[in-house]
């Protein structure tokens, strides 16, 4: 472990500690045991939330929410915000045009020759 990373990990453990520490001590201790004994039996339970019937269940079930909230009519709003679907042109297909074999008239036909010209002489004295 280098220098560099072990003075990281210490940094950072004792940011740690510190940070646990502050939290600790800002923390309010209770009073007694007896004052967190009595606020607990003060309390007092809030009675289960009463469920729907069954007709209102079968309402929600029937009706969709947009109708039971706004009061849409769905007909209409089908009306105005569907559309036919646009039927599209079936696409043209690519037909391959033959390749044309080049002309032997237009291009120059290639000779071998000799590469004497291209090689340039070697000195006898360069040589290894």
């Amino acid at each position: 472990m280098t220098e560099q990373t072990a003075s990281y990990y210490i940094g950072y453990a004792l940011g740690t500690v510190t940070r646990i520490f502050l939290r600790a001590m800002r923390k309010r201790m209770p009073a007694s045991t007896a004052a967190t004994a009595h606020l607990g039996q003060a309390k007092q339970v809030m009675p289960a939330a009463t469920y729907p019937s069954g007709k209102a269940l079968e309402h929600i079930c029937q009706v969709p929410a947009i109708v039971r909230r706004r009061g849409v009519d769905l007909n209409a709003w089908f009306e105005a915000n569907t559309k036919e679907a646009q039927v599209k042109k079936p696409r043209r297909t690519r037909t391959r045009t033959p390749k044309q074999k080049p002309n032997a008239a237009a291009v120059p036909a290639l000779r071998m020759g000799s590469l004497n010209e291209l090689i340039a002489p070697v000195e006898p004295a360069m040589s290894c």
